[in-house]
């Protein structure tokens, strides 16, 4: 992140005028709104350049607030899946902390996503917040061509002026959710079901197994099968197996809240991509981790409203507080909570290296070798699974006839909820 250069003047300008003008003339303010102060030294006396001339200090003028009005696109419904869920909240803390009036454009395919910035546009939207990795290429697009609009990237990575990319660093959660699903595993057979679509999710994957391996080294077996987040009967139909082949803790690596809450039906423990765990799983949630999209996107606004220096490419991890760990469950295995709050402690101190010495993927390559640790754009680029992984099954069925948005613009949340997980739950 940038340093607000905007702020540094201030300061530098305050520093020269309170701390070295000893003397009774005012300070000069011009049309310009700047102030200009003439630099003394410490006797008082005027400083003077190589040409006679008294050297001046500005007092930037203060930036005039820009009033934020600011649309969010979705790939899904507002508030449908965990992913989404992060967004309205931060929706809601936007509006509240920073008075910004908010509006927001649901099931939007990505070849629409320039529709639903025009419609969002015209309602008066300044700053446009992408909540999908899937736009990505969209949104990049879009900055370049409306430079009069702000774009915010959930998954993004290249960034522009008018466009502020972020991830956070997710598998430093997951690393620690890890070792708190070993602990309370009985078989040591540990299951994930996985939706491709969630940023980086081979690195939250990979983290979460390393976390496992953190107490069972090289016994530690863990199966993998993949459903659209999306698609509940992929979902069920993938955790079923997952079961069927001894697995009794279950890591949702999936913005689904269905998979969280099928989980809780089968009576199995289940680690989650969800800050709400203990409402969706109450009996049998572990931990679980999430992004803290609000703390960046607030950041981001802030810098918007004040024509500072904004966030260009963003990750941050535990250590930031863009990335959190869900209370351990007072139901979880005795000392789950300790033995968890020790690595998350050292997640917190930056002192946690995940990715470091030797790491094989499940074809045995070795992907980081011995005394080397990934740095983060290597972290972010990971495309395969650590060597733990006894089985991988795909139960993504391709869409064939996706239904688009009618580009509706919302205002308020309930517009949009619905309580179709908790129904197909019941179902099942």
């Amino acid at each position: 992140m940038k340093k607000n250069r905007f702020l540094s003047f201030l300061l530098a300008g305050c520093l020269l005028f309170t701390g070295c003008s000893g003397g009774e003339d005012q300070p000069e303010t011009t049309t310009d709104g700047n102030t200009y102060v003439d630099v003394t030294d410490e006797e008082g006396k005027p400083v003077t350049n190589a040409e006679g001339e008294v050297v001046t200090s500005v007092i930037p003028a203060v930036p005039e607030e820009k009033e934020l009005t600011v649309g969010f696109v979705y790939s899904g419904k507002a508030g449908g899946d965990a992913v989404s869920e992060y967004f309205e909240d931060a929706r809601a803390e936007i509006a509240r902390v920073l008075g910004a009036k908010t509006y927001y454009v649901e099931n939007v395919l990505v070849s629409q996503f320039e529709a639903a910035t025009a419609v969002l546009v015209e309602k008066g939207c300044n700053v446009i917040v992408s909540t999908s990795v899937r736009y990505a290429n969209a949104v990049y697009d879009e900055a370049t061509g409306n430079k009069k609009v702000h774009f915010v990237s959930y998954g993004g990575t290249k960034a522009q002026n008018n466009l502020s990319c972020f991830q956070g660093e997710v598998y430093k959660g997951a690393f620690v959710c890890g070792l708190a699903a070993a602990y309370n595993s009985d078989s040591n057979i540990i299951g994930v079901v996985a939706d491709p679509a969630v940023i980086s999710v081979y690195n939250v994957i990979d983290g979460f197994i390393i976390g496992a391996k953190e107490l069972t080294k090289n016994d530690t077996d863990v199966r993998v099968n993949w459903a659209w987040g999306n698609r509940d009967q992929e979902t069920k139909d993938a955790i079923d197996n997952l079961i069927s082949q001894g697995c009794d803790v279950i890591f949702t690596a999936t913005g689904s809240r269905f998979a969280v809450q099928y989980c809780e039906l089968k009576g199995i423990k289940v680690i989650g991509l969800s800050y709400n765990m203990p409402d969706l799983a109450p009996e049998n949630y572990i931990t679980g981790t999430f992004c803290n999209v609000k703390l960046f996107l607030i950041d981001v606004l802030r810098s918007v409203r004040y024509g500072t220096d904004g966030v260009e490419v963003y990750r941050g991890g535990i250590k930031e507080g863009a990335v959190r760990v869900v209370a351990i469950n007072e139901k979880a295995r005795e000392g789950t909570k300790e033995i968890c709050d020790t690595l998350y402690q050292l997640c917190e101190q930056g002192k946690a290296l995940v990715f470091k010495d030797e790491l094989k993927d499940t074809n045995g390559n070795i992907k980081v070798k011995k005394g080397e640790t990934l740095d983060a754009d290597k972290i972010m680029g990971i495309d395969w699974l650590e060597q733990s992984v006894k089985s991988e099954n795909n139960y993504c069925e391709p869409l064939l006839d996706p239904v688009g948005s009618d580009l509706t613009v919302y205002e308020d949340k309930e517009q949009a909820a619905g309580t179709d997980a908790e129904e197909a739950v019941t179902a099942a």
